[in-house]
C-alpha cells in the first residue's frame, strides 16, 4: 500500500497525539477505579478487574444500560468478541444473547461446560430481572456462562435521562432480591462483592477469576454506586 501512495504526500503522524491522549485517558480511568462513597463498588474499578480477569478470546454480551455505557469507557478490548443490541430499548438482551453465544461454540454432543470460548453475560439489575427465570435454563444445560450483574438498585439510564431532561425522577428505583442467592438456589456457582476491597479491588478481581474457571454457570453479582458509572 505504502508503495503505491504518491509522492509527497501531506501527511501527519498522528500516533503521538493519540499515545499522549490515551496515556491522559488511562490516568483518569485510575483516578475514578480509586472513588468510593462507601454505596458500592464504581464502574471504572469493575470493569477493569473484568479486563483483568476474562480470557483475551472471550464473547461479552452486554446489555442495554448504564452498564453498557461503563463497559465500553472502561473495559479494554484485546481480542474479544462483544455482542450488543445498540441500545434499541432491548433491555434483558445480555442473557439470550450469551446462550445463543455459547450454543454457537458448543457443539452438539460435545461438553456444555467446554465451550470453544469463554462466554460473558454482563447485565445491569433491570435487565437480568427481566430475564431471571433463564438462570434455571443455565442450570439445565450446564451452561459455561459466566453472568455479571450490576446492582444499583434502579433503573439507571433511564434515571440518567430524566435528570437531563430537568424532570423529576420518577418510577425507575427497583427492589431486588439477591441475585447471588437466587443463582444459587438455581444451581449456579455464585459470588457476591459489595465494597472495592481495597484500591486495586483485589476482592473483585478474585470474585471473576474464581466465577469465570468454574466448569458451569456462574453469576457475580457486583453492589455498584449508580453515581459513580
Amino acid at each position: 500500500m505504502l508503495g503505491d501512495l504518491p509522492d509527497g504526500r501531506a501527511t501527519v503522524d498522528q500516533r503521538p497525539d493519540v499515545a499522549a491522549r490515551w496515556e491522559i485517558w488511562r490516568a483518569e480511568k485510575a483516578r475514578r477505579a480509586r472513588d468510593d462513597r462507601g454505596r458500592g463498588v464504581n464502574s471504572a474499578a469493575l470493569f477493569a478487574a473484568l479486563s483483568r480477569a476474562v480470557d483475551p478470546d472471550a464473547v461479552i454480551a452486554v446489555d442495554v444500560g448504564n452498564n453498557t455505557y461503563s463497559f465500553g469507557r472502561y473495559f479494554e478490548c484485546r481480542r474479544q468478541s462483544v455482542l450488543m443490541s445498540g441500545y434499541l430499548g432491548s433491555i434483558g438482551f445480555g442473557v439470550p444473547a450469551a446462550m445463543g453465544a455459547w450454543a454457537a461454540c458448543t457443539p452438539p454432543g460435545s461438553d456444555p461446560r467446554s465451550p470453544s470460548r469463554q462466554i460473558v453475560a454482563v447485565c445491569g439489575d433491570g435487565g437480568l430481572g427481566q430475564y431471571l427465570a433463564e438462570l434455571t435454563t443455565l442450570a439445565k444445560y450446564e451452561m459455561n456462562i459466566t453472568v455479571v450483574v450490576l446492582d444499583n438498585g434502579q433503573l439507571g439510564k433511564i434515571s440518567k435521562e430524566q435528570r437531563a431532561g430537568e424532570w423529576d425522577v420518577w418510577q425507575t428505583s427497583l427492589l431486588n432480591p439477591s441475585f447471588a442467592a437466587i443463582g444459587a438456589a438455581c444451581g449456579l456457582h455464585t459470588e457476591r462483592v459489595v465494597d472495592l476491597d481495597g484500591v486495586e479491588g483485589t476482592g473483585l478481581v478474585t470474585a471473576f477469576e474464581r466465577a469465570l474457571e468454574h466448569r458451569g454457570p456462574a453469576l457475580v453479582e457486583v453492589r455498584t454506586d449508580a453515581e459513580l458509572i
